[in-house]
């Protein structure tokens, strides 16, 4: 159990603001060289996608957790999907009406920090609930650009830690038109990055829909910059042989990515 929420909102952004200008570390742990995946913020769900009256079961990492909504503190919890009492899953629970995460099994139920509140089946005189075996495992969670983040690593660094955000939304949020979209597909998630990372493969694999063949080229990308963060990058001449203007791609690892696009039809 670790009290591990950074404040949501306006508050959680002020802290996170306040860390940037106190101490503000690349997300994958201290190692210079290597990418800690565990030391990461990840993005699991849109806010609008999830519902505050039952649990949601997500797959982060290969381990199963739990997203809830925490009335009672008015935040978003991540718990480890896993009842300590006989391990069952406690995304089949539900939200009782005390605003804590009801196990299905037994009814052991568990607040917002996973401190265990109530065991219907022990007597009043024995106090199982506060031993540190029943409490649940909880993750930190911080909410930016309208999806909830989830830390898996450890919690103390959570808050030291760089959120992956979109930074052109951050410098002007109402220049943009988003498209919040989520989507399950069957591959990793490396695969994926590679892909969409991967500008040459457009004309052909999309032909006739936002590519055409007549416009491969090749792709001169200079980088500006690079690290175990990951890396940025220009193309000067861009895509579709120039007539779109400079290409800007900015890599986050282990899992964020856009192209920055300045085209001369529609803009930037």
């Amino acid at each position: 159990m670790s009290k591990s929420i950074l404040p949501q909102e306006v508050s959680q952004q002020q802290v996170t603001s306040q860390t940037r200008v106190v101490q503000e570390s690349s997300a994958g742990g201290l190692d210079p060289d290597r990418l800690d995946c565990q030391e990461v913020w990840y993005p699991v769900c849109y806010i609008e996608d999830l519902n505050k009256s039952q649990p949601t079961r997500f797959t982060l990492l290969e381990q199963d957790i739990v997203l809830w909504w925490d009335k009672n503190e008015q935040t978003w919890r991540a718990f480890i999907d896993q009842c300590p009492h006989r391990l069952a899953p406690l995304s089949e629970g539900r939200i009782n009406h005390q605003g804590w995460l009801e196990c299905p099994y037994h009814g052991w139920a568990f607040s917002g920090t996973g401190k265990c509140e109530m065991i219907p089946q022990q007597t009043q005189q024995t106090k199982a609930e506060v031993s540190q075996r029943a409490c649940v495992t909880t993750l930190p969670t911080t909410v930016r650009q309208g999806m909830l983040f989830v830390y898996p690593g450890r919690a103390e660094n959570a808050v030291q830690t760089k959120v992956p955000v979109v930074e052109p939304l951050e410098l002007d949020p109402d220049g943009w038109i988003c498209l919040n979209t989520f989507r399950d597909v069957p591959y990793d998630a490396l695969t994926l990055m590679e892909n969409v990372l991967d500008t040459s493969h457009i004309p052909y694999t999309h032909h006739r829909t936002v590519g055409n063949r007549a416009n491969v080229s090749p792709i001169d990308l200079e980088i500006i910059e690079s690290g175990k963060w990951g890396f940025k990058g220009t193309w000067a001449e861009g895509p579709r042989k120039g007539t779109l203007g400079q290409q800007d791609t900015t890599f986050i690892a282990p899992g964020l990515m856009w192209h920055d696009l300045t085209s001369k039809q529609a803009g930037h």
